[in-house]
C-alpha cells in the first residue's frame, strides 16, 4: 500500500474495530439476556424468518454497493442510478415476502412464521434506502463516520430488545430489535448526509451494475444457499427446536467473528480495490490482512472450542446445555475459515471472479450434502462433517489464488505462525481446565481466561515475532502520522461530494440468527 492508503486502512480498522467491539459487546449482552428468557424453538422461528429474509436483502442489492466501491471516475449518474434501481428492487421484493408469508410458513409448518415474516419485510425498504450511501462512505474509507451511526443504532435495537424480552415478548423483542436497528441506521445516515440522489435512472448504467452485480450475486446466492440451505433442512427434516439449538451454536460464533475478522474484512474490499493495478502491493496487503484478523479471531475461537461446555450454560441457561459440543466444532470451523475470508476481495479487485463462482459452487453442493446425509445423526455430526469440508478445501482454494491471480502460497505463513500460537494457548487452557475438573464452571472459566491473557502474548512473540514487529509497527505509524483525507471531488455533475456520514444496508442482528450482510464476503465457511 501506498503510505496514505496504509493509513487510512489501518486508521479505518481502528474505527471499525471500536465500533465492532463496542456494538458487539452490546448485541452480547442483549443475547444473554434473551436467551434466557426465550425456548429454542422460538429461537428456531426466528431464525427461520431471517434464512429468508437474508436471501431477499441479497437480490435487492445485487451487487450494486460493490460495484460503486471499485469503479473509477464515478459520478452522479452511478449514484443515482444505484440509488433507484436498489430501492425498486427493496420494495418489489418487501411487497412480494409480504405477499406469501402465508405460503411459505404453511410450508415450514409453522403457523407463527407469517406475522413475523411481514414485519420483518419492511427491513428490506431500508436496506434499499440505506445501502448506497453506505457503499459510497465505504469507496472514501470514511469508516468513523460509520463506527459512529452503527454503534448508536445497535445500542437503540438492543435496548429496545432486552426491554420486551424481559416484558415478555419473546420473538418480537428479536423483531423490533431488527426494525429499531434500521430505522435508527437510515434515520442518522439520511440526516447528516450530503449527498441526495438525483432524478436520474440510467437504463445503460443500471444494466452495467446489475451485469456486474450478477456475478457477485452468484457468489453470495450460492453462500446463502449454502448457509441458509442448511437451516431450511434443518428446520424442514427436524423442526424449529433443532433449528434453534444449531442458530444458538452459529451465532455465538458470529459473535466472535463479527469482533474479529469482519472489522479487517470491512476495510479490505476498498484497499483492494484501490490496489487493483498493482499486484505486489495488493498481495502484501492480502498478507497483511490474513495474519491481522487472525491475531483476533484464532484465539478467540479456539478459547470458545475450549470452554463451550461451561460457557454456553453458564451464560445462556441450562436449556442451551445440549448445544455446547456442537459449538465447540463450529467454533473450529471459523477459525480456519479466516485462510479464505479474504480471497473474494481478491478477485473483486483484479476483476476476476469466475474462478471463485466455480469453487463456492463445488463448495455449496458439498456442504448441503454433508448436512442431508449426517443430520440423522445429529447436529454434532453435521458439525464435524462440515468442520472436515472446510480442512479439505482450505489448500484448494490457496492453489486457485495462486494460478488465477498469482497469489504466492507463501502469503498464507505469517497467518499460520499466529495460528500455532493460539493453538499452544488452548492447549495450556485445556491443561489448566483439566485441573480444576472439580471446581465450579465459573471459576473454570475465568481461570481459563486469565491463562489466554497470560499465555497468547508470550506464544506470539515466540513463534509469530514477525508478526508482532508488523503490527507495532504499524500502531507506531499511526501515532506518528494522521491519516490522509480522502480527496476532495470535482462540483461537477459526476462528481458530487458524497456526505459526512453513511446510509447501510440493514443487516439484521438477531441472537438466534447468523447476520446477513450483503457482499461483506465474511460468510463463516467459506
Amino acid at each position: 500500500m501506498t503510505p496514505s492508503l496504509r493509513a487510512r486502512a489501518a486508521s479505518g480498522v481502528l474505527w471499525s474495530g471500536a465500533q465492532m467491539w463496542l456494538v458487539r459487546a452490546t448485541t452480547a449482552g442483549a443475547f444473554i439476556v434473551i436467551s434466557r428468557q426465550l425456548q429454542p424453538a422460538e429461537f428456531g422461528l426466528v431464525a427461520l424468518a431471517m434464512s429468508v429474509i437474508a436471501v431477499l436483502q441479497l437480490l435487492g442489492d445485487s451487487g450494486m454497493a460493490t460495484y460503486l466501491i471499485r469503479t473509477p471516475g464515478l459520478g452522479e449518474r452511478h449514484r443515482s442510478t444505484a440509488f433507484w434501481t436498489s430501492m425498486l428492487l427493496a420494495t418489489l421484493l418487501a411487497g412480494a415476502l409480504a405477499a406469501l408469508a402465508g405460503p411459505v410458513s404453511a410450508l415450514f409448518g409453522e403457523p407463527g412464521l407469517a406475522p413475523v415474516l411481514r414485519w420483518l419485510s419492511l427491513g428490506l425498504v431500508l436496506t434499499g434506502l440505506g445501502s448506497v450511501p453506505s457503499a459510497l462512505m465505504r469507496r472514501d474509507m470514511r469508516f468513523k463516520q460509520l463506527a459512529l451511526r452503527g454503534t448508536v443504532a445497535t445500542l437503540l435495537g438492543s435496548v429496545v430488545a432486552i426491554v420486551l424480552a424481559l416484558l415478555g415478548a419473546g420473538v418480537w423483542a428479536l423483531v423490533a430489535q431488527n426494525l429499531v436497528r434500521g430505522v435508527v441506521n437510515v434515520a442518522i445516515t439520511w440526516s447528516v448526509v450530503h449527498w441526495w440522489p438525483r432524478f436520474l435512472l440510467d437504463r445503460r448504467e443500471a444494466r452495467a451494475m446489475l451485469t456486474f452485480g450478477s456475478k457477485l450475486l452468484s457468489i453470495d446466492l450460492l453462500l446463502q444457499a449454502r448457509t441458509r440451505g442448511e437451516e431450511f433442512v434443518i428446520a424442514g427434516v427436524a423442526g424449529a427446536t433443532t433449528l434453534g439449538f444449531w442458530a444458538l451454536a452459529n451465532r455465538l460464533v458470529k459473535i466472535i467473528q463479527e469482533t474479529g475478522s469482519s472489522v479487517v474484512s470491512t476495510v479490505a474490499t476498498p484497499a483492494f480495490a484501490k490496489l487493483q493495478d498493482d499486484r505486489p502491493r495488493l498481495f502484501r496487503a492480502y498478507e497483511s490482512a490474513l495474519y491481522t484478523a487472525g491475531l483476533v479471531m484464532f484465539p478467540a475461537m479456539l478459547l470458545l472450542a475450549v470452554t463451550s461446555t461451561d460457557l454456553v450454560p453458564l451464560l445462556l441457561g441450562e436449556q442451551w446445555a445440549v448445544t455446547s459440543r456442537v459449538a465447540q466444532v463450529v467454533a473450529l470451523s471459523a477459525a480456519l475459515t479466516v485462510f479464505s475470508q479474504f480471497d473474494r476481495a481478491v478477485f473483486v479487485a483484479v476483476g476476476t471472479l469466475r474462478p471463485e463462482v466455480v469453487m463456492v459452487s463445488v463448495i455449496v453442493a458439498l456442504h448441503l450434502g454433508i448436512v442431508v446425509l449426517l443430520l440423522p445423526h445429529g447436529l454434532l455430526w453435521v458439525a464435524v462433517g462440515l468442520l472436515a469440508r472446510v480442512v479439505l478445501s482450505l489448500p484448494v482454494r490457496q492453489v486457485v489464488l495462486h494460478r488465477t491471480v498469482g497469489l504466492p502460497l507463501r502469503s498464507s505463513l505469517k497467518a499460520w505462525r499466529v495460528l500455532l500460537a493460539a493453538v499452544v494457548m488452548a492447549l495450556l487452557v485445556q491443561v489448566s481446565s483439566l485441573l480444576l475438573d472439580d471446581a465450579e464452571a465459573w471459576l473454570r472459566v475465568v481461570v481459563a481466561l486469565a491463562v489466554a491473557a497470560a499465555t497468547y502474548p508470550v506464544a506470539l512473540w515466540l513463534v509469530a515475532r514477525p508478526v508482532v514487529r508488523s503490527v507495532l509497527a504499524d500502531v507506531r505509524g499511526l501515532r506518528r502520522r494522521r491519516p490522509a483525507a480522502p480527496p476532495a471531488q470535482a462540483p461537477s455533475e459526476d462528481a458530487v461530494a458524497v456526505g459526512a456520514a453513511p446510509g447501510t444496508a440493514v443487516t439484521p442482528d438477531v441472537p438466534p440468527t447468523v447476520t446477513p450482510t450483503p457482499g461483506a464476503g465474511t460468510d463463516r465457511e467459506r
